[in-house]
């Protein structure tokens, strides 16, 4: 007969709480051994039914951490809400942490320890204390590449959090950092019309090949004035629209459709109609395609 596992005191059935606090409530090291708990790290407990987010895991990691201490770099870019360049893939990705240079490093498995937070600024997310989101895109510089540094920027400025003119000026401020030249670039590049990450990395491409820069998610119009398409890219001049297709747009009927109904008013309004995809930029082949097509309609 199955013994009936022990209850842990109600105000520790949800959310994390440290072993020590359990043992002072009368918890058993038996109990605290149990199949149901999950240990996000040495001395802490978590319930362990469901999947685990992010920030429910970080806040159970965060008991262990010292309270001068703040989540860094890959870390803070996923709660801030930062596109990243993957998916959080769980709890088995290190979480980053920062402490003063004074400060005893975190020493810590399940993390990685960073110093410097005395030249950054705090934040708090969802009541943990988060690097904020432009010391952050500062510090992904030479881990993430340009493109992906773009999106963050584009989003940084889409939110109102920065302009791309604040992101020169931290930039230029910092001028010791490695990789300064890359966080240059991109502030220069960054732009609040660019409405998803995959259309900010396509467009840091089209700054490597030359290519004259397009409006951003702006409205055609046709020669009667009216309303034709709002347009991923445009190259006004050149009469030239392009457009970034995510999986949906194969995927779902009455998206495509419509896809294809857009295509046609376009061309019939005289317009070069460009249709891009991940592929497009992931294989070389369609990648070299794509520069040659678009170099001999904008030039």
């Amino acid at each position: 007969m199955t013994t009936p596992r022990v209850q842990l005191p109600e105000d520790l059935r949800s959310g994390a709480f440290t072993v020590a606090h359990a043992r002072g409530r009368g918890v058993t090291p038996k109990r605290l051994r149990g199949r149901d708990l999950l240990a996000p790290t040495r001395g802490v407990r978590q319930g362990g039914g469901g999947a685990v987010e992010l920030s429910t895991h970080a806040r159970a990691f965060a008991l262990a951490l010292p309270p001068d201490g703040a989540f860094s770099h890959l870390t803070a870019a996923r709660l801030l809400g930062l596109p990243t360049p993957t998916p959080w893939p769980g709890r088995d990705e290190p979480l980053d942490v920062m402490r003063a240079k004074g400060r005893p490093r975190v020493s810590r498995a399940g993390c990685v320890a960073h110093r410097g937070l005395e030249t950054r600024r705090v934040t708090e997310v969802d009541g943990l204390r988060v690097v904020s989101a432009l010391d952050t895109w500062g510090d992904l510089a030479g881990i993430w590449a340009p493109d992906h540094l773009l999106a963050a920027a584009d989003v940084l400025v889409r939110r109102g959090l920065s302009t791309p003119l604040e992101l020169l000026a931290w930039a230029e401020q910092r001028r010791s950092r490695r990789h300064v030249d890359d966080l240059r670039t991109v502030a220069r590049l960054a732009r609040a019309g660019a409405a998803s990450p995959a259309e900010s990395r396509a467009r840091y491409v089209f700054w490597s090949w030359g290519l004259p820069e397009p409006e951003l998610n702006v409205p055609v119009l046709g020669h009667d004035g009216g309303w034709l398409a709002t347009s991923d890219f445009l190259w006004r001049a050149q009469r030239v629209v392009g457009e970034y297709d995510g999986d949906v747009h194969r995927t779902d009927r009455r998206t495509w459709q419509k896809d294809r109904e857009r295509r046609a008013a376009l061309e019939d309004a005289g317009y070069r109609y460009v249709e891009m995809t991940d592929s497009t930029f992931r294989q070389a082949h369609h990648r070299e395609a794509l520069r040659l097509r678009l170099g001999r309609l904008l030039f």
